[in-house]
């Protein structure tokens, strides 16, 4: 990422990215568009050539069907007798024999069967069952005529009495004799069977060799991955060219089904689960359809080629745009290489530009201006910095000199007043806490020490005061014990505790409390020092809040907005003071700083 940051800001590389960029873009463009027409031309190549295949499959397809149909409607018009047969509810065995050796005979005859025929049955309401083996792989006692697949051939609708049966389980194959056939489905064009009456006594049925017919429809296949399904109304996979999925429904989108359902036949793409399918199907001649797919994927794939030839084109040409981007950026990369080694080589010490020929205009004017410019920034460090710098030493050091005074006077006016009463030993004790007070001030002003320390400070210069007031103070201190290790600014809560007396009690303390409060809070550490003075106003809170920013040296709330302007310029604007009040009912400040661990140098 840093590498492509200075190539982005070097002006000869700059030329170079977007020269190769821009030419580029468009030799991508022209490839893209070659790839994508090849793609659309195969794909339409492929659609129009699988209409045909399937055209044929379903020629194929409905030419063997109508065979089948008319061989059985040819078998029972022609023998009559089979009706009548079948009329006889209390067939001895004799008559059964009779009837098998007559349908053995015109069965075989009738040259009914081909490749995909896999067995022909006649079947009674009274029980009489009867197909091309003569029961022999038959299971004894099977309940053929309460199976839904017959009670559908005989449950004549109108004029119709053929019909597509669609998908059943050849369970009434004995699976020892004939398991291949027991373990598969099938799907069969039946015709019921009338007698002199016309009433419905049973029905022929040839059955499909489902695995056959995936066989012829795998000789229309299209492409490695293609297949040709049957469809059935209900859009169940009936025989499929690798004989997989029998009796699924494949899943299909809305849009794919509402198309089949609309339309006789057509071609368009979808997606087949999660991948896209190029889609053709037609209509046969029992209502059901055949249904190709081939994945699109497989079909693009024709396309490489073009794709790998158009990337071998790309590479040579961005290989010749190299070149051609180098030698022209080289005739301007020299005079600024030159620029810029003299810009590097300016430091505080020689604060000027050499005076060189840069070949072009352009660069010898930015030369000039760069000049200027040291020009002016020099005259600013040495005039305007400089003074900037003593004038914040000169601020520091009048604050601290405001600060140190406050205490002074308080301090020495109790000694005073225990002077006065003759309180030798107190007035020694004071004498000597205010000299610890007066080194803990006095030096390393800027240094951050532990809090541990700063409320130590704390205790000794509020113990002067309760002793001053007699009582009239007293203080409580809520400090976590996690943040006396941290550390922070020299002198942040004296300030504070001072306002109280001075503002919040008017020197004046009666019944009057200090809390000293400290915790840690989302990363930050708050002290709180809170009275329950005569507090502020509205008016008075927002004054003084307004004032805090104030740059301007003045005796207005001097400790507070210096405090505050610490704050700020050491840890910046998420940090600083809050202060609460209300008239009558005391006032609180919060300072928020950084958690601080450890100090460098301590």
């Amino acid at each position: 990422m840093k590498l492509y940051t200075n190539l982005r800001k070097n002006l000869s590389a700059r030329i170079l990215m977007l020269y190769l960029t821009f030419n580029t873009i468009l030799m991508i463009i022209l490839g893209g568009s070659l790839t994508l027409y090849s793609r659309r031309t195969v794909e339409q190549e492929v659609t129009h050539y699988m209409e045909k295949i399937l055209e044929q499959a379903s020629l194929s397809f409905n030419t063997n069907m109508n065979d089948i149909t008319t061989r059985i409607i040819s078998f029972i018009t022609y023998n009559k007798e089979i009706g009548t047969a079948l009329s006889n509810p209390s067939m001895t065995i004799l008559d059964q024999l009779a009837l098998d050796r007559l349908l053995s005979s015109k069965l075989k005859s009738s040259n009914m069967f081909n490749n995909i025929v896999q067995d022909v049955f006649i079947i009674g309401d009274n029980g009489y069952v009867c197909n091309i083996s003569d029961r022999t792989n038959l299971i004894k006692d099977y309940p053929f005529t309460q199976q839904e697949w017959y009670l559908q051939a005989v449950a004549v609708k109108g004029n119709s009495h053929i019909q597509t049966i669609g998908l059943y389980p050849q369970d009434y194959y004995n699976p020892r004799i004939a398991p291949n056939a027991a373990k598969a489905d099938t799907f069969s064009v039946a015709l019921s069977i009338t007698n002199s009456k016309r009433n419905v006594v049973g029905a022929i049925f040839c059955t499909i060799n489902i695995e056959e017919l995936g066989k012829t429809l795998m000789s229309s296949n299209y492409e490695t991955s293609g297949k040709i399904a049957l469809l059935d109304e209900k859009n169940r996979i009936v025989s499929q060219t690798d004989n997989s999925n029998i009796g699924v429904l494949l899943p299909f989108t809305d849009n794919t089904l509402q198309i089949l359902e609309n339309n006789e036949k057509g071609s368009f793409k979808d997606y087949i689960g999660d991948e896209m399918y190029l889609i053709h199907f037609q209509d046969t001649s029992l209502g059901w359809k055949l249904f190709s797919y081939v994945p699109l994927k497989e079909i693009q794939y024709h396309t490489w080629p073009i794709s790998r030839i158009f990337t071998v084109a790309l590479i040579l040409c961005f290989l010749v745009n190299v070149i051609i981007s180098v030698c022209l950026s080289r005739s301007i990369h020299k005079p600024i290489k030159l620029l810029t080694d003299n810009v590097n080589n300016v430091d505080s010490e020689h604060m000027k530009l050499e005076n060189t020929d840069y070949t072009y205009y352009e660069l010898n004017h930015i030369a000039d201006k760069f000049n200027e410019l040291l020009l002016r920034l020099e005259q600013l460090i040495e005039h305007d910095y400089k003074s900037q710098i003593m004038m914040n030493k000169f601020r520091l050091y009048s604050l601290r000199s405001q600060i140190n005074p406050h205490l002074l006077m308080n301090t020495l006016q109790l000694l005073q007043t225990e002077i006065v009463y003759g309180n030798i030993e107190i007035s020694n004790g004071i004498v000597v806490s205010l000299s610890r007070m007066m080194r803990y001030t006095l030096y390393h002003y800027e240094k951050e020490v532990q809090v541990t320390e700063e409320l130590n400070y704390i205790k000794e210069y509020l113990f002067l005061f309760i002793r001053k007031f007699n009582g009239g103070l007293s203080v409580r201190y809520e400090i976590e014990d996690e943040v006396k290790s941290y550390y922070m600014p020299k002198l942040l809560l004296q300030p504070l505790v001072e306002n109280c007396i001075e503002h919040g009690f008017a020197n004046n303390p009666s019944d009057s409390l200090i809390v000293i409060g400290a915790k840690c809070l989302e990363g930050k550490v708050i002290f709180t020092v809170t009275d329950n003075g005569i507090g502020m106003d509205e008016e008075e809170l927002c004054t003084l809040t307004s004032n805090l920013g104030k740059t301007n040296i003045d005796d207005a709330d001097i400790g507070i907005r210096n405090i505050y302007q610490r704050i700020r310029g050491s840890y910046g604007e998420d940090y600083g003071i809050e202060i609460t009040s209300r008239k009558g009912e005391g006032c609180c400040i919060s300072i928020t700083i950084p958690i601080i661990r450890e100090v460098s140098g301590l």
